[in-house]
């Protein structure tokens, strides 16, 4: 089994910058990525425009042309070039905020697919919180670097290029304090990168703790306010969030320190540039070297070397952006790259009808690569339409057995076959639909009553979903709700009781008319009225298909075909409630230690 994400996390090496992930990072755009290319040439020109500006206005101060045709004429090409400038980089705004909402939407979809394909184990190793922090936070990150990140690019080339460009046009002497500072700003981004390389990757890991304690302590609520665990909970949570706090100041004195640095040297920069134009310009010996400078070409240089230091400092804050696509790609590819335990076969054997003979052949199973087996060398037939109790001991294996059977995991060892076939030659979604299951605690989607019995098979109509729920007996209770089947529901099924949630649970599993049924203790911590409705809805439905029970209840075990007594993963014995009690074994002590309850207390 694969390691967890959290265990990653804490494993991994600091992110850098790296050409392979920063490509895959783009591949996300697919088609649209033309576009994008497309909206970075017209930010290109944009900034070319900008350029343009400065030229043609340092000829216009020297010239004698605004007196010729005219202050407006004269003026007429800088307000075309402003307004190519504006135009330009409105288009390439929209294109890329539209592809790269486009592309982000397509992620999220692939990310959502690869989630609804991981088996059961996956989510056990995994946080909800891990997984939505890489669902919301990390795809923001991702959608921001693409649609500003060439962009940005674009802008630095163009306007580095066109600057040091004009500047050698007008005298190649001029570059001599460029080749001062921009070793200077480079030396001074290099120490800048180091550090925040190390606080961007510590960042996101904080966030990311952040959102799973958050996540879970608001799932689990009620079980906070149960056990008065406020406080605690509230200083675990200000703990994180501290440690997180810390970590976004350290990255925005970073920021503060060396953001202002680069300003000042704009401003040194400036003044080193004014200084030397004007050395130039009273010197005749550099008039000579700089070929004869004019008022117009001193300004054009003071201008273009003032707009040197400006891309600067938008790379930096490029890099900053990338630093955070690194790591949030890295987690997001780590999930679509990630296998499943569980897959589904090449050449899978297509399911026309399920008889419902189960045969274990050997079977071990554990949850951890290194970890102790929950199942071991298990041999078991079920014959078809058979009803069979598994009791034993809290730990013993019984849910393990029914997981494997739904295919929630695979066996290290051994063979589970059905109908003579082994599981792995089933896809997954075509035996699932032939199954059944029920757990201790239904879950319920948000919605109405309605919405949440069809969740299974949305083809049903509602007048048949009801009038199945009055075969199964269980239309009453469902009616008697605040607005019957229309009752809206809380996620999870919060709003309802326990017995609501399970009287629903029970209905939406039965209406899929499964050809096998597995009750993970559906009626456990339920009232009795409540569980005489729910054993009512399941002996119903038990009849003539193959049932697997786990249960505390004797009454329920009773009824079965056959009962399975699983301790440390093996059967200790089998038979029929008469047979077994009349055999001084494991289930007879389960019954008289009191294990196997008549009623609630």
């Amino acid at each position: 089994m694969s390691k967890s994400l959290s265990e990653n996390i804490e494993t991994q090496e600091e992110q850098s910058l790296s050409l392979g992930l920063t490509l895959r990072i783009f591949s996300i755009l697919g088609p649209y990525r033309w576009f994008i290319f497309f909206a970075t040439l017209m930010v290109c020109v944009s900034a070319w425009a900008d350029m343009q500006i400065i030229h043609y206005a340092s000829q216009l101060f020297d010239s004698q042309e605004w007196e010729e045709v005219g202050i407006f004429r004269a003026i007429l090409p800088l307000a075309l070039l402003g307004l190519a400038n504006r135009a330009f980089g409105w288009g390439q705004l929209l294109i890329s905020v539209y592809c790269g909402n486009q592309a982000i939407a397509g992620l999220r979809k692939t990310l959502f697919q690869r989630l609804m394909i991981f088996s059961k184990s996956f989510f056990d190793r995994h946080k909800a919180g891990w997984l939505v922090a890489r669902s919301t936070g990390d795809i923001a990150i991702l959608k921001d670097f693409m649609t500003y990140a060439l962009m940005m690019l674009g802008v630095f080339g163009t306007i580095t290029l066109s600057a040091l460009f004009r500047i050698t046009r007008i005298a190649p002497l001029l570059l001599v304090p460029a080749a001062i500072m921009l070793p200077l700003v480079a030396f001074l981004t290099a120490r800048y990168k180091k550090r925040m390389t190390k606080l961007q990757r510590a960042a996101r890991d904080q966030n990311s703790r952040l959102v799973a304690n958050m996540a879970e302590t608001v799932r689990g609520v009620r079980v906070v306010h149960a056990f008065y665990r406020q406080e605690r909970n509230l200083e675990d949570f200000n703990a994180i969030n501290t440690i997180n706090h810390d970590t976004e100041v350290s990255i925005a004195k970073l920021n503060g320190m060396f953001l202002p640095v680069l300003d000042f040297l704009g401003v040194l920069n400036l003044i080193l540039v004014v200084l030397f134009a004007t050395w130039i310009l009273h010197d005749p010996r550099m008039q000579s070297m700089a070929e004869h400078i004019n008022m117009g070409d001193v300004i054009a240089y003071v201008l273009y070397m003032n707009m040197l230091i400006w891309p600067t400092r938008m790379i930096v804050e490029l890099y900053s952006m990338a630093l955070r696509a690194m790591s949030a790609g890295e987690r997001i590819f780590e999930i679509i790259d990630m296998e499943p335990d569980v897959k589904d076969p090449e050449n899978p054997v297509s399911i026309n009808e399920i008889k419902g003979a189960i045969d274990f052949q050997q079977v071990h199973f554990r949850y951890k690569e290194d970890g102790e087996w929950i199942i071991k060398d298990l041999d078991l037939s079920i014959h078809p339409g058979e009803t069979i109790a598994l009791a034993g001991p809290t730990g013993a294996g019984k849910t393990t057995i029914l997981s494997l059977v739904a295919r929630f995991f695979d066996p290290q060892k051994g063979h589970i076959l059905l109908d003579g076939t082994d599981l792995r030659n089933f896809n997954q979604d075509d035996l699932h639909q032939h199954m059944g299951i029920v757990l201790q605690q239904g879950y319920l989607f948000s919605g109405t009553v309605m919405e949440n019995l069809k969740f299974r098979r949305s083809d049903l109509t509602d007048s048949y979903v009801i009038e199945q729920s009055k075969r199964l007996g269980t239309h009453e209770a469902i009616a008697a709700l605040s607005d019957g089947y229309e009752t809206r529901i809380l996620e999870g099924g919060e709003s309802l009781s326990l017995g609501q949630r399970q009287i629903i649970a029970i209905t939406r599993a039965l209406l899929a008319d499964p050809s096998i049924l597995m009750l993970d203790e559906p009626t456990s911590s339920l009232d009795v009225y409540t569980e005489s409705i729910i054993q009512q809805a399941i002996q119903r439905v038990m009849k003539n298909r193959t049932s697997l029970v786990i249960a505390h209840r004797l009454s329920t075990i009773q009824k079965a075909d056959r009962i399975l007594v699983i301790d440390h993963g093996k059967i200790m014995e089998q038979g029929s409630h008469e047979q077994l009690m009349n055999h001084d074994g494991p289930y007879r002590r389960l019954i008289l230690h009191g294990k196997l309850a008549e009623h609630h207390e």
